[in-house]
């Protein structure tokens, strides 16, 4: 399993459109991309956002993380998303179901 962790700072005023666009409108489609395993996105602050991507192989988390970027891209261009950093790298324990 591989895992990309992506942070982002908003103005506290729009976390929840965000959110919502992220619920309604990107979580499906990841869904679908090959590999995929889970999603989240948390809350980590009143300005901050993070979103962890979980895919099978590498290969396709990389797919998953280009994707990630073109629809935060295409479709919160009218919000202030600030991309900070992502963090990436082998999953080696996991303790879920």
């Amino acid at each position: 399993m591989h895992m990309a962790i992506r942070h982002y700072r908003l103005p506290a005023n729009q976390v929840d459109e965000v959110v919502r666009r992220v619920d309604d409108l990107w979580l499906e489609r990841a869904r679908q991309l090959p590999g995929f395993i889970s999603y989240y996105v948390t809350k980590t602050g009143a300005d901050r956002l993070t979103s962890i991507m979980v895919f099978a192989e590498q290969e396709q988390e990389d797919k998953a993380v280009e994707a990630s970027a073109e629809w935060v891209g295409a479709n919160l261009m009218d919000q202030d998303v600030e991309f900070l950093e992502m963090w990436r790298g082998e999953v080696v324990v996991h303790g879920g179901a």
